[in-house]
């Protein structure tokens, strides 16, 4: 149980960083970097954590270990079941991480995790239809309603790094987390599926065309500010921050709010 505790801590840590050196960046990229922590975070604990009994532990099981934390990420599991030999590619870069700990750069794992999140889960989910793309942001932002009303410090969690420990919820919030984490493997499929079949992927919106529509969904310069600098806002503001980002869409044509919601659903 330590070991988890220890293991959560480093996740929200190694956000936080992502989260204090990326401030500075566009608020669109920004969104970007922080579900990159959100996936990649908890194998770099993982890594931490396990590699400090090295010594005393066993290198196969430590390696399943942290690869069943990856496979319980967001999407993790499909990309390494989807993908021929990403699955081998983790257990390797766990086992040399394990053995002999990258001094500079990010940690094996968390590189390797970064690229398929980068070459995978992004481009199908931007590549996924309008509707299943809404799917996503309608189920989050009932999460994220149910739980500002009676957990506002787990709904900023959501809104900066995502859910970390998915059974300290209330039945409810589980429930509601089951259906977003549902909308976001069908969006992932259809996409994937997509992509599969050379069709033509719908326009993406770039991190200045982001910031441009979601003026004109009403976000305000106060709104940005805070994107900016999201790990300072208290459990409310971010919560509500988070509530009207995934509005949007829906202030929106249609022709900008598909687009606007395949990047949120891709991005957060």
């Amino acid at each position: 149980m330590e070991k988890v505790a220890i293991v959560v801590v480093i996740t929200l840590a190694v956000a936080l960083i992502v989260h204090l050196f990326g401030r500075a960046r566009p608020a669109a990229q920004q969104l970007k970097r922080t579900t990159i922590a959100a996936i990649a975070a908890a194998i770099a604990g993982s890594v931490t954590v396990y590699g400090l009994e090295y010594l005393t532990g066993s290198d196969t099981e430590l390696v399943d270990q942290a690869v069943s934390e990856a496979r319980a990420l967001p999407l993790v599991g499909l990309v390494l079941d989807d993908v021929p030999g990403a699955e081998a590619r983790l257990r390797k870069s766990l086992s040399e991480e394990l053995r002999s700990p990258t001094t500079q750069g990010p940690p094996r794992p968390l590189a390797l995790m970064t690229e398929l999140r980068a070459t995978q889960i992004v481009p199908a989910l931007k590549a996924t239809d309008a509707a299943d793309a809404q799917a996503v942001l309608t189920a989050r932002l009932a999460l994220m309603s149910h739980l500002k009303s009676v957990d506002p410090t787990t709904c900023r969690e959501l809104v900066l790094i995502g859910i970390q420990r998915g059974e300290k919820l209330d039945a409810t919030a589980q429930k509601l987390m089951r259906d977003m984490l549902t909308a976001m493997e069908k969006a992932y499929r259809a996409g994937r599926a997509a992509l599969k079949a050379s069709t033509t992927p719908p326009p993406a919106l770039g991190d200045a065309d982001v910031t441009a529509v979601l003026g004109e969904a009403g976000l305000t310069p106060a709104d940005f500010e805070k994107l900016r600098t999201l790990q300072r806002l208290s459990n409310e503001e971010a919560c509500d921050l988070g509530i009207k980002l995934n509005e949007a869409p829906g202030k929106l044509p249609a022709d900008k709010a598909g687009s606007l919601a395949r990047y949120l659903a891709a991005a957060q």
